[in-house]
């Protein structure tokens, strides 16, 4: 036996059933959202590794390209019936000039071996000579003295009272402060004075006679 419902007892089971179908119409959305941005990401990865992938492909075929353009590149160009004939003709000409330079290399090392043997009596005659040579007495060479340089410079001839003097100077001096006068008879280091001329003064030295110029 079925008691009937009291009206409230309805209305409150209608109003969780419309709470139900709301919250599940929600959850659905919320799930249809989450997949629909899932799928819009994973077709652009797909898309973006699709890309690469062409983009790899792409330069294998780029550098497949290449090295086949290089391999062509240094392939030797075919040639023709006539220029392997005149390689041909080339070649006998070569053997023959080299069959021709082996005779000639002959006669060439026949050559140098007669060189050799007159370079090595050249070189027997040479010594010959230089022991003769050596073997003669020499005369002596007559060495000519040095000429001594003075220790002081001419400045030039004076006259004081009717004698005539030779105005010198040190030559280490760097100003004419140092000046005297020589008479004759007198010596500057070791240089003796025994004339005035008009252009020189004639000393003694060391046995020698040197005459030095006046300014």
């Amino acid at each position: 036996m079925t008691f009937p419902q009291a009206p409230s007892e309805r209305s409150s089971r209608t109003r969780w059933l419309k709470i139900s179908a709301v919250f599940w119409l929600l959850l659905i959305s919320a799930v249809a959202l989450i997949n629909r941005v899932g799928l819009s990401r994973l077709a652009e990865q797909t898309q973006s590794s699709a890309q690469d992938a062409q983009v790899k492909a792409l330069g294998l075929r780029v550098a497949d390209l290449e090295r086949q353009a290089d391999a062509d590149k240094r392939r030797p160009a075919p040639i023709s019936q006539a220029e392997f004939a005149n390689a041909r003709q080339a070649l006998d000409e070569r053997m023959t000039r080299l069959e021709e330079a082996d005779e000639t290399r002959a006669l060439a090392v026949d050559l140098r071996t007669l060189q050799a043997r007159a370079s090595g009596i050249e070189t027997r005659l040479e010594k010959a000579r230089q022991v003769a040579s050596a073997a003669r007495p020499r005369a002596p060479v007559a060495t000519k003295p040095k000429v001594p340089e003075p220790p002081f410079r001419v400045l030039g001839v004076e006259l004081r009272g009717g004698e005539r003097f030779l105005s010198i100077t040190s030559t280490a001096a760097a100003s004419l402060a140092g000046a005297r006068l020589m008479r004759q008879g007198e010596a500057e280091g070791g240089w003796q004075l025994q004339s005035i001329e008009a252009q020189a003064g004639v000393f003694q030295v060391n046995g020698q006679t040197q005459r030095v110029a006046v300014p």
